[in-house]
């Protein structure tokens, strides 16, 4: 009876849902086309700045001026 009710406990954990996107990142540093597997609860876009500078953000980045973001593997390349 007790395992059965820790599996209840951990159900609700187990299935939130997970978004993953990979992107190529870049700086005005030392990064260049690193690939980045970013993954986590809130979703995510590939992004490319007007500076050059590439990564993953959370969407709401999206609509700030000189960004521009693509929803698909890879596709800030």
């Amino acid at each position: 009876m007790k395992g059965y009710l820790l599996l209840l406990l951990l159900l609700p954990l187990c299935s939130a849902k997970q978004f993953s996107i990979k992107c190529y990142a870049e700086d005005f540093l030392m990064v260049n086309n690193l690939l980045l597997d970013c993954a986590g609860k809130v979703q995510q876009a590939c992004y490319t700045r007007d500076s050059g500078e590439k990564g993953c953000t959370p969407l709401e980045n999206c609509s700030r001026p000189g960004w521009t973001c693509c929803h698909t593997n890879l596709c800030n390349a």
